[in-house]
């Protein structure tokens, strides 16, 4: 399931790029990196929260987790991790669709510089 949906997201960002006019894949560019910022920097603050919150429920040391948040994982239980790591896949994922933003910006650019 995952990897038919990798796939999916690959296509759509390949037909993305294809966009003719580098005005419109700049735009287009722009949103899906707001998108991506958005979306997962907003998980991102909730999987904290949630890490933390699980965290001191189990009375595990939270000294230094936000530093290292992910090395911590181990120390969640099942339910734990049942709250925790939604919120960390969610933020992940904002992170590559803001990547790919960011590089349709910049396949926008070069289409303007090689056209000079």
């Amino acid at each position: 399931m995952l990897e038919a949906f990798v796939v999916f997201g690959l296509l759509a960002y390949l037909c993305l790029l294809a966009v003719p006019g580098p005005i419109l894949q700049l735009l287009l560019g722009v949103l899906l990196a707001l998108v991506g910022l958005v979306g997962g920097g907003g998980a991102g603050i909730l999987y904290h929260l949630a890490l933390r919150r699980s965290l001191l429920r189990l009375g595990a040391e939270v000294h230094g987790w936000l530093w290292s948040p992910v090395s911590r994982h181990y120390l969640l239980d099942e339910r734990g991790r049942h709250e925790v790591l939604p919120w960390f896949r969610v933020g992940a994922a904002g992170f590559f669709v803001c990547l790919a933003g960011i590089g349709m910006v910049l396949a926008a650019l070069l289409k303007v510089a090689l056209a000079g």
